[in-house]
């Protein structure tokens, strides 16, 4: 069976998703912001000590800086990639330890891109991967 065009974005986007991750994992944000449109929304877990919520490309560079002055090592280790719809809800270990508190945190979480057009608009990050799940599949109340 021949692949629809909404298919077919929605795996283009996942493969520059996985590209993405591993740029960063490398310490270089433009595989990221390659693949990110200029007007790009990140928001945090609402239940994080210090919720925010970042704008465009410069909002995605501050995102970043902010994780790596807080814990040193951090890392993001991606676990599985899950298309759904116009999103796709990557579930993920996120790791580092304070650099205040010298505390070591490993944590299984979720990232959930929307993407439009070939482009990320939006990425929500969830502490419930299942919750990430249900909400882009309209299971829940979406943060859009």
């Amino acid at each position: 069976m021949a692949e629809s065009q909404s298919e077919a974005l929605v795996r283009r986007s996942l493969e520059a998703i996985k590209e993405a991750y591993l740029a960063v994992g490398k310490g270089g944000s433009q595989g990221l912001m390659d693949i990110v449109d200029e007007n790009i929304v990140l928001r945090d877990r609402p239940e994080s000590p210090d919720p925010r919520t970042y704008h465009g490309h410069a909002g995605i560079n501050e995102a970043l800086h902010s994780s790596d002055e807080t814990f040193e090592g951090f890392e993001l280790e991606p676990e599985e990639f899950i298309p759904v719809g116009d999103y796709v809800v990557v579930v993920l270990t996120m790791r580092g330890t304070g650099r205040g508190s010298g505390i070591t945190v490993e944590e299984r979480i979720a990232h959930q891109w929307r993407v439009r057009d070939g482009k990320v608009v939006a990425l929500q990050v969830y502490s419930d991967p299942d919750e990430a799940v249900r909400d882009a599949r309209g299971d829940g109340a979406s943060p859009d």
